[in-house]
């Protein structure tokens, strides 16, 4: 589906744990050759809400998708950094990480779970299709509990 994919973090010499930006760019036509930061993205994938912001909101182009991790409801986001036409999927992710035991000293590890909620919003990344890429990358084990956490995260979807 996709003939190039690039992925990157951004990041100082923080501390271990501080939050980073990362960037994720797909193309289906050709081949990436701009590896800059992306200033409006089509999606948004906050993991950690506390650093969420307006500039962050905002950037975010029209008829984009914002995925955040929380325990507030989709509307909240929407009221609270007024975004009209786009695309809104909440869970609380941290309270399933947690339930799971997924934690490194103690702050709760939820890269899988946020998966699916990035399935429940794009139609052509299907829940099949992602159990099969982690089928293939991870041992049996560790692609069945990847699985049911991606699965998870798309059960705790709401969208607004």
């Amino acid at each position: 589906n996709f003939v190039d994919v690039h992925a990157y973090p951004s990041f100082g010499a923080e501390r271990r744990g501080a939050p980073i930006q990362a960037f994720s760019k797909l193309s289906r036509k050709e081949k990436i050759w701009d590896r800059a930061q992306i200033e409006n993205p089509n999606i948004l994938i906050i993991l950690d809400e506390t650093t969420l912001n307006q500039n962050i909101a905002s950037s975010l182009k029209d008829n984009g998708i914002f995925i955040i991790n929380s325990v507030k409801e989709p509307k909240y986001f929407a009221d609270k950094f007024n975004l009209s036409n786009i695309k809104i999927i909440v869970a609380d992710l941290n309270k399933l990480a947690l339930e799971k035991g997924l934690t490194i000293d103690g702050v709760p590890i939820i890269n899988t779970p946020i998966l699916g909620l990035l399935s429940k919003s794009l139609t052509d990344l299907s829940l099949d299709n992602l159990n099969k890429i982690v089928q293939k990358r991870m041992s049996k084990e560790m692609s069945k509990l990847n699985i049911e956490l991606i699965e998870e995260g798309y059960k705790l979807a709401k969208i607004l």
